[in-house]
């Protein structure tokens, strides 16, 4: 054999027995460049088709089924997604009028497949109160593991392998594999996404402080200051004091203005900036509860509105009655 013929698997051979543990090596090394290769090449064909548009989606609440065909639209797949939080907990039952149905929930799933988009297609995840319940746990935050007991804490604990309730065990367990990852995760998230004509956040924001001056838990806990003009006047939307479209989840719409909607449009008058309000309930309880996705351009103008209950993809814009959600199987 000639040396213009020599491969590079001879080559290795060769060394390898002068180094057993070379080809071991080398093999690893092709697997890892092949896997950068391939995380690589997705992120490259998603930026190859992305239309420039903005997909807001929150409080998905261990809504595993509903977040995957989400994500799955058309529109939103071509869109850079903005996690507005509240990726964990959630009630398994939904309450109809005559029934009660149970819904799955997956934390930890939900949590896999946001971390995969932040990671492989630079999607953005803004920290919310409940994961902020994971995150302040972890550190031992007494005040934090009360509050996040009483509201769905237990459930997820046992849900994601934590038999202890003991705020020691629980905050042990969140550092350790393998939930380590997710609480890193979490405490990475930032508070705020924004471009020249658009904020994102979780909550919203106290009118009277400049948005550099928030508070951590008015941003993550904010609501009638943020929502109504006055506290005691629940029908008069707050001025856009900002002068940018406004997107926030942490309130069901279905406590603001009952079932049947996904979302909520809140202007003090037809000139104000629009805010949108986008909890559309996931895992709450309601009988309509779901995920909604709201499209945006970059100038935050309305793209596309679409929502999610029981796998099956709505338009955003439609009124749901019982019968409606009624009628759809989670295997269909």
């Amino acid at each position: 054999m000639s040396e213009s013929t020599v491969s590079i698997d001879n080559i290795i051979n060769e060394l390898a027995k002068k180094d057993p543990d070379l080809k071991q090596r080398i093999e690893k090394e092709r697997q890892q460049l092949n896997k950068d290769y391939e995380e690589f090449d997705s992120k490259e064909s998603k930026d190859s088709i992305m239309d420039n548009n903005l997909t807001f989606i929150s409080d998905i609440h261990s809504a595993l089924d509903d977040l995957k065909v989400l994500i799955d639209d058309p529109i939103v797949q071509k869109s850079k997604i903005i996690f507005l939080g509240d990726y964990i907990d959630g009630m398994s039952e939904r309450r109809f009028s005559d029934h009660v149905e149970h819904m799955q929930l997956d934390s930890l799933g939900v949590l896999d497949l946001v971390m995969e988009r932040v990671q492989k297609y630079d999607d953005v995840a803004l920290l919310g109160n409940h994961d902020d319940f994971w995150m302040q746990t972890a550190r031992e935050n007494s005040v934090t593991y009360d509050t996040w007991k009483i509201n769905g804490g237990k459930s997820t604990w046992r849900k994601i392998g934590i038999q202890s309730t003991s705020l020691s065990m629980v905050a042990k367990a969140l550092n350790q594999d393998p939930l380590r990852k997710y609480t890193e995760f979490l405490n990475s998230l930032p508070l705020t996404w924004t471009n020249s004509s658009i904020l994102a956040i979780h909550a919203g924001i106290y009118w009277g402080n400049n948005l550099t001056e928030q508070a951590r838990d008015d941003l993550i806990w904010i609501r009638d200051e943020y929502y109504f003009n006055h506290k005691d006047q629940p029908t008069n939307w707050h001025h856009n004091d900002l002068n940018k479209v406004i997107v926030t989840g942490h309130t069901p719409v279905q406590t603001i203005e009952g079932t049947g909607i996904g979302y909520i449009k809140m202007q003090s008058d037809s000139t104000d900036i629009p805010r949108y309000l986008i909890d559309s309930g996931s895992r709450s309880g309601a009988f309509d509860g779901g995920i909604f996705a709201l499209t945006l351009d970059q100038d935050g103008k309305v793209v596309q509105k679409k929502r999610a209950i029981k796998g099956k993809v709505y338009d955003g814009d439609r009124i749901l009655t019982e019968n409606d959600v009624k009628t759809v199987n989670n295997n269909d």
